[in-house]
């Protein structure tokens, strides 16, 4: 055993000293290199502003300007992809949106409230053989971020605890509990979605076996639990293999957050004899709890992107007309444009552009993840302790 050790330790020694040996010879052609003349008349090129302005204002002033140069690239950022998007959306959904010939790009025709009526009308579609209608998929949206968001945030904080204590492996545990946030990408959820009726039905086997041999449930109604911890927890024990996958980012922020803690805290806790109980309400809990909100926020934006409303907003996202029943499709003015755009002359139109129903459906939803944030947030606020040095 100890041949095998010195072995890679020899070979991630010279597996060390290659690269620092690269490392030195690009460091030596970078010296050379900024240190020629045409690489000076540059750099000076480039500060000779960035020198006169510093010359002209007092340090306050300095911090200031540096301070919005580095902030411009943030702004250019977030208004080209998202203030400008959010826009287009938000007067996508009060508008038909199409492409029409001898037009270029997306034309779009005021409509009012025609898309959102057409939503809470005749919006329906199919996930996994049943038929949704949009607030009884909103409010699967809703109960699946709701009851998530506590287990995840409670596994994860468990769990840090434990691959923040020491024993033998504990690197390599931490790499396997962060593995499914590197391999979650969408080619292993197309794979695991592909599997084999076969596979299904195995599995499908297999837990009923498992459920005939002993029922969570079950248990732990015989314990006395009241029926909503019940259904909390068998829910949750159902879905284990989607909390460990969802709880990789999470453990890392609380596992970060403890090893923040200061040491004394726990030296004085122990010296006090303190058992590990308390100290985790005392010290660990109140000292990680800003790192809830940061964890919740985290949790329920990554809800959102998992939600079976994606497959709804990912049908309506692509050019394309939808059918109305009960709610009014193109009429009056609307109508008379569309005549215009397209060359036609109809005295009615019931039909809706994907565009316009997508975007009503995106706006929706986004609100209600908002709303969720901003009770959730406004909750959490009130049990979290800031530690002031």
């Amino acid at each position: 055993m100890t041949k095998i050790k010195q072995f890679f330790k020899n070979i991630l020694a010279v597996i060390g000293r290659f690269f620092a040996m690269i490392g030195g010879y690009i460091l030596k052609g970078l010296s050379w290199l900024f240190n020629t003349k045409v690489m000076k008349t540059i750099g000076n090129g480039l500060l000779y502003f960035p020198r006169k302005l510093d010359a002209r204002l007092r340090n306050d002033q300095r911090k200031a300007v540096w301070g919005m140069i580095f902030v411009i690239p943030l702004l250019i950022g977030f208004i080209y992809f998202f203030f400008i998007p959010f826009i287009l959306t938000f007067k996508y959904s009060f508008s038909y949106v199409d492409k029409f010939t001898g037009h270029e790009g997306l034309t779009s025709i005021w409509i009012g409230l025609n898309n959102y009526q057409f939503i809470f009308k005749d919006f329906s579609i199919s996930i996994n053989y049943e038929e949704y209608i949009f607030v009884q998929l909103l409010l699967e949206a809703f109960i699946e971020i709701i009851t998530d968001l506590p287990i995840i945030l409670i596994f994860s904080l468990i769990m840090a605890v434990v691959l923040n204590s020491k024993f033998t492996g504990r690197t390599f545990v931490r790499a396997v509990f962060f593995m499914p946030v590197i391999f979650n990408s969408q080619a292993i959820d197309l794979a695991v979605a592909a599997r084999s009726a076969m596979s299904d039905a195995i599995n499908s086997n297999a837990q009923t076996i498992f459920d005939n041999m002993f029922s969570f449930k079950d248990f732990l109604l015989k314990a006395n639990l009241p029926t909503f911890a019940v259904t909390f927890l068998g829910d949750a024990s159902t879905k284990i293999y989607d909390i460990i996958s969802f709880s990789g980012i999470q453990i890392l922020i609380f596992l970060s957050a403890i090893q923040s803690v200061p040491k004394h805290l726990y030296e004085a806790a122990k010296m006090e004899g303190a058992t590990q109980y308390e100290m985790f309400w005392k010290i660990t809990f109140p000292m990680v709890s800003p790192m809830l909100l940061t964890s919740a926020v985290y949790t329920i934006i990554d809800s959102y992107t998992r939600s079976p409303m994606i497959k709804a907003l990912t049908k309506y996202s692509t050019t394309g007309t939808e059918k109305v029943k009960e709610s009014p499709g193109l009429t009056g003015k609307a109508l008379e444009l569309y005549n215009m755009f397209s060359g036609e002359e109809l005295t009615e139109f019931n039909e809706l552009s994907k565009y316009g129903i997508g975007a009503g459906l995106s706006l929706l939803y986004s609100v209600m993840v908002i709303l969720i944030i901003v009770i959730v947030l406004g909750i959490l606020s009130k049990a979290v302790f800031y530690y002031d040095n």
